[in-house]
């Protein structure tokens, strides 16, 4: 069992050691895609691709999974939508309690901000410890389109803190 965690480290210590020297870490977040529902858009990185998350949906009695991206650089974004009336004030709080209970998750921040579209958005920042000494960024953002309300999340280990802001950005100030 010791032998394991210690061969886990090891490896991990050897990826965060070759990634970023190898310039897997260095795309452009310059290029945008789009993506829309119908009722709501945003824009985000080209370099981030479609995932299939068929049997991978998060259970949620408020929130259903709607879309998945990853890119090959550890960044992960998520967006859900709501599947029982709530306001993304509301949908926040019920975050932020869930979040302030688990020992190994830590809330950073929340604001409420409005992008140059005039969308509303309560946004959370959190981290998650794993692997003993890697710590995970999760980024969220609320927000109502008409009568549905979105979360975007945005997560990755915190290696480019710049990286991550970026991509946060992008997608906040382009949420129509």
């Amino acid at each position: 069992m010791k032998n394991n965690t210690i061969l886990k480290i090891g490896i991990m210590g050897i990826l965060v050691s070759i990634i970023p020297t190898s310039g897997c870490t260095s795309s452009s977040t310059n290029e945008t895609k789009t993506f829309s529902d119908g009722d709501m858009s945003f824009e985000y990185p080209v370099d981030f691709y479609d995932v299939d998350y068929s049997g991978n949906e998060i259970d949620s009695s408020t929130m259903r999974l709607i879309c998945m991206f990853e890119n090959k650089n550890g960044f992960a974004m998520r967006v859900f939508k709501n599947k029982t009336r709530t306001s993304p004030t509301e949908a926040k709080d019920v975050a932020v309690s869930k979040i302030e209970n688990l020992s190994n998750y830590k809330v950073l921040s929340t604001t409420t901000e409005t992008n140059s579209n005039g969308v509303a958005v309560e946004k959370i920042s959190y981290s998650e410890s794993k692997f003993l000494i890697f710590n995970w960024r999760h980024d969220n953002m609320y927000f109502q389109r008409n009568d549905d309300v979105y979360v975007i999340t945005v997560s990755a280990i915190v290696l480019d803190k710049q990286k991550l802001a970026d991509i946060n950005n992008i997608i906040f100030q382009s949420i129509k």
